[in-house]
């Protein structure tokens, strides 16, 4: 009682799958590239857009004029032999030659949390 808290060690199964490689994020130029294509696209759809150039990596930030507060970041990293879409939470979203469907699929991912933003029973108590 009172003590440390010590750590112990946990045995993985045989049979655990590896982790998965940490991508590796493309330099500035090909980044910038890529998600200007992806910020018209989603600009075209209604979305708002920002592309950061502030840090390590470039971001592209995506979310609606309503609730600027709710959005998603996009990157592009390096995997399965092209260069990809790479949301903020680390789902691949798509190849970066499928601009149109890396767009959409942001849609799907951000119009879920636009929508509860402005539900109206959301405050209500049960």
């Amino acid at each position: 009682m009172g003590g440390a808290e010590v750590a112990r060690s946990v045995w993985l199964p045989p049979s655990a799958p590896t982790a998965l490689p940490l991508p590796v994020y493309s330099g500035p130029w090909r980044a910038r590239w890529h998600l200007t294509l992806l910020a018209q696209v989603l600009r075209r759809d209604g979305w708002k857009t920002e592309l950061r150039t502030v840090g390590p990596r470039r971001l592209l930030r995506v979310y609606s004029k309503c609730t600027p507060t709710i959005g998603e970041s996009v990157s592009v990293a390096w995997g399965d032999g092209a260069w990809w879409y790479l949301s903020s939470t680390g789902l691949w979203l798509t190849p970066c030659r499928k601009v149109e469907l890396a767009a959409a699929k942001v849609g799907i991912l951000l119009t879920p949390w636009v929508a509860a933003a402005f539900d109206p029973l959301r405050n209500e108590k049960h």
